[in-house]
């Protein structure tokens, strides 16, 4: 093994540790959300992820991103999702009108 690689490694369990002891803090956090809003708004409107996808006029990735923690929505989005899950008739009759202007 290269020497260069072999003290990387050690400098990096040395690192490890010491965030674990708390004497450092991690370069990154990842924050699971086990309560999360996306999934709950889409759920409470009984939708799949593609159909609010297509609501939100998102990527359907985008909207599994936004469910397993890896992205957060951008605020517009997490607005459009509280109004959707306060008023979901009115947002989905709102989404079917809009398809159907687009459509002509």
């Amino acid at each position: 093994m290269d020497a260069d690689l072999f003290n990387e490694l050690k400098d990096s369990i040395r690192q490890m540790k010491a965030i674990e002891k708390g004497e450092l803090a991690p370069a990154r956090v990842r924050v699971v959300n086990p309560e999360n809003e996306v999934a709950q708004a889409r759920q409470e409107l009984g939708l799949t992820q593609e159909a609010f996808a297509k609501l939100l006029d998102t990527p359907v990735g985008t909207v599994r991103g936004w469910e397993q923690g890896r992205r957060q929505p951008p605020p517009s989005a997490k607005v459009l999702m509280r109004v959707a899950t306060k008023y979901p008739e009115q947002v989905l009759e709102c989404a079917e009108e809009a398809a159907e202007y687009n459509k002509s």
